[in-house]
């Protein structure tokens, strides 16, 4: 187990070194607010920036980055950094499926996890999802350790990162409502306590209480709008437009007023907001060669890195696809078997009462679903933390699954 959890850290390491940066649209702009954030000597957000940026970003991540680059001049330190974690996310994973199932097939999760192409070169970019992933992990792992308390910081500081914390916090919940309810407040007074010291350094800071990213209310209104037929949504859109550029409206505040547009938009167009929620959904689950652009050969230089592993482009192209774009056709066909098999897993898990093996995976996967439905947009890197809790309902699935 340890020798295919190093040998996986390995890798990440070599693919990092060999392949080096992957210039991700939001990557880079993390590291370029990171960079103005050094030649003001202060972490982000920025005090005297705070009326004039149109919303706050994932702090964590951006800080991150800020941090590297202050502490060692570089933002390599951080990915090596980043390397290891993801290493240590495959023990963590190994742990939980271990805890929550049994040994075999725990083993079969992380052969899963280390043989997926997708989970390689994930470290090359400052990408949310790798950290948040981790401390969603090891806070998963905390509680079952007993550890609830501290369980509850390693969620807030997730949360920091990457605003998708309390899907974690309410599944870890419904798990403890079937084990163990003395449990639920620890966990919940840690997560908290957590928010409590993260909002108050940056109101000392800033004079704002910030604790987490504030672009949810943005991109569901932008979605909503943009994939809207009613003639009154480019009015909506000005709107939009001028409180994020308006310079007397604190970031913070701009997110309150976007959340009343947003929520007067939807109270009045029930029908097409729930219309638009398959798409969103196709859209977020239909594939996962995000971490495959690590690979392309032209990735610095591409104005749109995405499009030659698009599902569209390699069904233009086929048979005639390049390296990459052949790996890509593999990891597909990967992750649809992990998402069939998943399925399978849930239905032999729901059909023996499995309620506690079922609470953690399924709560994480269908809470983590719902919101992305009702208060995202959907994008295929937005399923990325779910996919442990797939690998691990497929692994199940594997392991139990007889022919009769």
């Amino acid at each position: 187990m340890w020798g295919i959890i190093a040998l996986f850290t390995l890798m990440q390491l070599v693919i990092l070194f060999i392949f080096g940066y992957t210039p991700y649209p939001d990557s880079n702009a993390y590291i370029q607010l990171a960079q103005k954030c050094i030649e003001a000597n202060e972490q982000y957000p920025i005090v005297s920036e705070i009326n004039t940026i149109p919303f706050i970003w994932n702090l964590g991540a951006i800080n991150a980055v800020y941090y590297s680059l202050k502490l060692f001049g570089s933002i390599t330190p951080l990915f090596v950094f980043y390397s290891l974690i993801k290493g240590f996310s495959a023990w963590l994973i190994y742990y939980i499926s271990k805890i929550l199932f049994n040994n075999k097939i725990a083993l079969t999760t992380l052969i899963l996890y280390v043989v997926y192409p997708a989970n390689y070169g994930e470290c090359t970019s400052t990408l949310s999802e790798l950290p948040f992933i981790f401390f969603m992990l090891a806070g998963i792992v905390l509680v079952l350790r007993n550890y609830s308390l501290i369980c509850g910081f390693f969620l807030a500081i997730g949360n920091w990162v990457r605003p998708m914390g309390i899907v974690f916090l309410i599944s870890l919940i419904i798990f403890f409502i079937i084990t163990n309810k003395k449990k639920i407040i620890p966990l919940v007074v840690g997560y908290l306590m957590c928010i409590a010291i993260i909002g108050s350094i940056s109101f000392y800071r800033t004079g704002h209480f910030i604790y987490q990213a504030k672009t949810g209310w943005m991109a569901l209104l932008e979605y909503s709008l943009d994939n809207s037929n009613d003639k009154t949504a480019k009015g909506t859109h000005e709107k939009v437009y001028h409180i994020i550029n308006n310079d007397n409206i604190p970031a913070t505040e701009k997110d309150n007023y976007l959340r009343k547009i947003c929520i007067e938009w939807i109270s009045n167009h029930k029908t097409e907001y729930i219309s638009q929620m398959p798409k969103k959904l196709i859209n977020t689950f239909v594939s996962d060669n995000v971490n495959l652009c690590v690979f392309l050969k032209d990735k610095n230089s591409r104005e749109y890195m995405y499009e030659p592993l698009s599902i569209k482009t390699i069904y233009k192209s086929f048979p005639i696809l390049n390296i990459t774009q052949w790996l890509t056709i593999i990891n597909l066909i990967y992750y649809y078997i992990l998402l069939l098999s998943s399925c399978i897993g849930t239905y032999f898990l729901i059909r023996k009462k499995c309620w506690k093996q079922l609470s953690i995976p399924c709560s994480v996967i269908l809470i983590g679903t719902l919101i992305l439905l009702a208060a995202g947009h959907g994008e295929a890197r937005f399923h990325i933390p779910f996919m442990p809790f797939i690998i691990m309902l497929s692994a199940y699935t594997f392991v139990n699954l007889k022919v009769n």
